[in-house]
């Protein structure tokens, strides 16, 4: 069920832009995905392939930012029922990555299982 859920998110992605090659990060992905899409110009981009064998979906994101990013993806595409990774660098230069579930519209809790999306 959670695959189908996806599979809806990605292929409303894919109506917006199947292949784009207007991506505006500096940084080549770190592999070849088969989708992507600029989500803010100079800002943001998301590629990603679906592996329909594994039953996975392969994202890697670019963002510049000073502070932290998330991608959340959710069965009714809102905060409510959301799965979320959240990283960021510390002013030592360490990368973090958290796992998180949001049950409302607060701060997502720390999502400790294993049989989420992250």
């Amino acid at each position: 069920m959670q695959l189908y859920i996806i599979f809806q998110i990605l292929l409303a992605l894919m109506t917006i832009v199947d292949k784009s090659y207007g991506i505006s990060s500096p940084v080549q992905p770190f592999t070849t995905y088969k989708h992507s899409i600029e989500l803010q110009a100079n800002v943001a981009d998301l590629w990603w392939t679906v592996d329909n064998v594994e039953e996975e979906i392969i994202f890697e994101l670019h963002v510049k930012t000073t502070g932290w990013i998330a991608l959340g993806i959710s069965p009714a595409g809102g905060m409510i029922g959301a799965d979320i990774g959240v990283g960021w660098v510390d002013q030592e230069g360490r990368v973090h990555f958290q796992d998180r579930y949001a049950f409302n519209r607060s701060k997502p809790i720390i999502d400790n299982t294993t049989s989420d999306w992250f």
